[in-house]
């Protein structure tokens, strides 16, 4: 089936330690479940989190010609993305380390191995979808992906994560043009715009005719664009936050493809990434019905 969402960045090996508390210096920390592997990488999360709920989706990426990669774009398959696209190149696919307390607070020590190697795009399987969405890597791939979406006249969203939001909206200007939708938390908004204050945001939104959109965690989601509204969160217990951002971003794809409002589709990303966070791993989201009863959205 042609995926009418598509994302490009990067597909990871994840390796997932659930640990007491993060590491400090001259500290041991103990291992409280056992190792763990599955998925990663934003993009292919949008990806995997956008055909769980239902939408078609293929993603855009490279994995190395390793069993890390061969386990990748099974995994992607397993979970019904079109991986006609995923590119194996010679090398090493991206690995990351995941750290993940008992506060399900993450960090993450990553190796993107062959995933910001520039390589083609295919025009032809960019013009059969409806909606493309960036996340973070290199600003080659960012702005020829883009200009591919923009002369389909496909709609555009982009979730620099913390790399790319580093490069500054000065330098990001040409990709942020073509954007309809710009998905950041706080301290990505601070790298593009130096500032974490919502004027920021509405700086941006005005500038570039795009919608913001303000992750904040536990707190409610900012809406800066022709509208500014905020949208409450689900209050749950979590236990893993990683991934929790790509599964919003999956959520608001699918209802935004959906033709759902703004404020329905941050509401039911919001449940999306409630229900993620209940569960270990970045591409664990329960099924569509769950989150629907669960949540009432």
């Amino acid at each position: 089936m042609q995926p009418k969402l598509i994302t490009v960045g990067h597909i990871i090996y994840d390796i997932r330690c659930y640990i007491d508390e993060l590491p400090q210096p001259d500290r041991t920390v103990f291992m409280r479940a056992p190792i763990r592997v599955s998925g990663g990488g934003s993009a292919a999360n949008v990806a995997v989190n956008a055909s769980k709920l239902g939408m078609p989706s293929g993603v855009i990426g490279n994995v190395g010609n390793d069993r890390h990669g061969r386990y990748l774009i099974d995994q992607l398959w397993k979970f019904g993305v079109d991986t006609s696209q995923v590119k194996a190149i010679r090398g090493k696919s991206g690995t990351a380390i995941v750290l993940i307390d008992k506060r399900a607070e993450v960090e993450v020590i990553e190796d993107v191995g062959v995933c910001d190697r520039f390589r083609a795009i295919d025009k032809n399987y960019v013009a059969g979808a409806k909606h493309m969405h960036l996340a973070g890597t290199v600003y080659p791939i960012l702005d020829a992906a883009s200009r591919l979406a923009k002369d389909a006249g496909l709609s555009l969203s982009f979730d620099p994560g913390r790399y790319a939001s580093r490069l500054g909206a000065k330098k990001l200007a040409p990709i942020l043009k073509r954007c309809d939708y710009l998905i950041i938390n706080r301290k990505e908004l601070a790298g593009l715009t130096g500032s974490m204050e919502v004027s920021a945001a509405r700086r941006l939104s005005r500038e570039f005719d795009l919608t913001c959109i303000i992750k904040q965690g536990k707190s409610e989601i900012l809406v800066e664009g022709l509208e500014s509204f905020a949208v409450p969160s689900f209050e749950v217990k979590p236990v893993d936050t990683i991934g929790a951002g790509d599964a919003f971003g999956g959520g608001l794809l699918t209802a935004l493809l959906e033709k759902k409002s703004m404020f329905e589709s941050v509401r039911f990303a919001n449940a999306v990434a409630a229900a993620k966070v209940l569960h270990q791993g970045a591409q664990s989201l329960p099924g569509r019905r769950w989150i629907e009863t669960r949540f009432k959205v």
